[in-house]
């Protein structure tokens, strides 16, 4: 899921019917995938069969024989094709674009084949007709792939066709004529509804995208909040490290002396703070790996995966170094200066073995926040923790 919703991000291309941002886009992708899978196997399975299961029709309008049996190795390329981009989505279970290759191969092949039967049985031209024009609605409508492959596959196969008909010549002017019609009416109703329905499936995706944001951000900072690091980050990333036996870190700052700054300049300046506080965090974390969360008031909590007790103490001291070197504009011409203090903790699984709860490591840092601010304030006070509850405080790099 995208880190952040905003309407630039999701604005959706009408032309093609994707997300002009290609990352936002690879997540969507990403998200349908599961389903992509499921859909993938039923239609080329369920075409496949039908597909081998006209081959009756070819003996029956041929006789057994050569041409028959041209015909019938034809149409087992495309069940073979077909079975093997369903087996790609089990090779690659990660992959969409294997997913959109094997549709397209398997598409082109069983156009292909098509093509010879039109050849080898030419007095069947309008049933050959109707058959494209259901063929082409298959590849728009009910085999997943991506338009920009779907729309030149149907296009070139139907111009084939035409091409083919008119070769034969079986058919009068005004038969032709309206054997087009129907072939473009067929093609674009198809496209029109492909379209539609990729519109309409990014769309459910930008809303998903943005409720699920609401749900997991504070709307002042753009933080995630406590209720998503409580019920889905922190268990997401300790199972992560446990299984990598990598180490963790959890640093929490709070800003100092942060109700005077309402009292004497109003809450609007105390949002100011607030938001140029989660910024420059923010600023200092690596992006997509680090998470930064806004923990209550002016109090935030950063999650550092693969990040031991001295990496976290030595980014908490640039953070609380960087925050004395800035400020806030609070009012015109106005800027307000502040400090933080912060407690870490980092546990490192290559030597801790037990399960704890997640609670335990969070508590260990918000003591030693505590134990930060009744120490003085803008200071770090960090700890290892190994597994339990801890008494003594390590003091890092104390600033006066």
């Amino acid at each position: 899921m995208p880190p952040l919703v905003n309407d630039a991000a999701f604005n959706i291309s009408r032309l093609r019917a994707e997300f002009r941002d290609r990352t936002i886009e690879s997540h969507f992708n990403r998200h349908q995938l599961p389903r992509t899978q499921s859909q993938v196997r039923l239609a080329l399975l369920f075409c496949a069969t039908f597909y081998v299961a006209f081959a009756l029709t070819d003996v029956l309008a041929l006789g057994p024989g050569n041409d028959a049996l041209i015909l019938l190795l034809g149409r087992i390329s495309v069940a073979v094709s077909a079975l093997l981009s369903c087996a790609m989505t089990y090779w690659y279970p990660h992959s969409v674009r294997r997913i959109w290759l094997g549709a397209s191969v398997t598409e082109i092949i069983g156009m292909s084949t098509f093509m010879l039967v039109v050849l080898y049985r030419p007095d069947e031209t309008p049933w050959h007709a109707m058959a494209i024009s259901i063929m082409a609605l298959v590849v728009y409508l009910y085999i997943p792939n991506r338009i920009a492959y779907a729309l030149p596959i149907g296009i070139v196969a139907t111009t084939v066709f035409v091409g083919l008909v008119i070769y034969l010549d079986r058919l009068t002017d005004t038969e032709l004529v309206t054997m087009i019609m129907l072939l473009v009416l067929a093609n674009g109703f198809g496209c029109m509804a492909a379209h539609r329905y990729a519109l309409i499936r990014r769309e459910e995706f930008r809303v998903q995208s943005f409720l699920k944001n609401l749900s997991e951000r504070d709307p002042l900072t753009g933080c995630h909040n406590r209720r998503y690091l409580q019920q889905e980050l922190l268990n997401m990333e300790l199972s992560r490290a446990r299984r990598f036996r990598q180490p963790l870190a959890v640093v929490i700052c709070d800003i100092d002396h942060f109700k005077a700054i309402n009292d004497t300049y109003g809450h609007a300046a105390g949002d100011a703070v607030l938001i140029t506080f989660a910024n420059l965090l923010r600023s200092m974390t690596r992006e997509n790996i680090d998470s930064v969360i806004r923990y209550g008031g002016e109090e935030f909590l950063i999650v550092l995966p693969e990040t031991d007790l001295g990496g976290a103490v030595q980014l908490a001291e640039r953070m609380r170094g960087a925050l004395i070197g800035s400020g806030t504009e609070v009012t015109p011409g106005r800027v307000v200066g502040v400090t933080a203090s912060f407690g870490v903790t980092a546990v490192n699984f290559a030597l801790v073995e037990q399960r704890f709860a997640q609670e335990l490591l969070v508590d260990t840092a918000d003591r030693l926040l505590y134990s930060a601010k009744s120490s003085g304030r803008n200071n770090v006070k960090a700890l290892e923790f190994f597994g339990r509850e801890s008494g003594a405080f390590e003091t890092h790099k104390v600033a006066a």
